[in-house]
């Protein structure tokens, strides 16, 4: 075989072969790449998945804060509440006990109004008494002594002076 048919085979050849190893290589790079997209594509999955499952955490977590807050919030609400129902209690019981004493005052006032009203009844019907029997002493007075009217009147207003400051001082002890 001549020289120049050998070289021109390797030539061939080595054209073929470089053909080959060319397209292999880009096989081959091919490959790689889509192996690394792959990786990358389930990297990707992955980070998603971690992120998901991180957001579902903190999401469950807030959810728990929240449950614990809003718990906390009804236990300070009713705290209050029950504080402000013992309070208004306390002053019920006040006001109670303030009516209970105002009703006794007024029942002792009504008794002393009651007996302060007996007293002066009494003391109109002895001041009656005492102007009939004045005008009683006038008139005996007026026959027996010859008085005038006006030297009897002043005899009976004496002695009637005597005894109502008598009469007075006495109904004053029984107050």
């Amino acid at each position: 075989m001549p020289l120049w048919l050998s070289i021109l085979l390797i030539i061939v050849a080595a054209i073929i072969s470089g053909g080959a190893c060319f397209f292999a290589g880009i096989d081959h790079r091919k490959k790689i790449a889509e192996a690394e997209i792959g990786s990358a594509e389930a990297e990707a999955k992955k980070i998603v998945e971690d992120a998901v499952k991180e957001a579902e955490a903190k999401q469950k977590e807030y959810v728990l804060e929240g449950k614990d807050e809003v718990h906390r919030f009804r236990n300070e609400t009713e705290k209050e509440l029950n504080a402000r129902r013992k309070d208004i209690q306390r002053q019920e019981r006040r006001v109670q006990q303030k009516e209970e004493t105002l009703d006794r005052k007024m029942d002792n006032l009504e008794k002393k109004e009651d007996n302060i009203a007996k007293k002066l009844k009494q003391a109109e019907e002895k001041l009656q008494e005492a102007e009939s029997i004045k005008k009683s002493e006038f008139d005996v007075l007026e026959k027996i002594s010859g008085f005038t009217k006006e030297q009897a009147k002043d005899y009976l207003l004496k002695n009637l002076d005597g005894e109502l400051t008598h009469g007075y001082s006495a109904v004053q002890q029984t107050t």
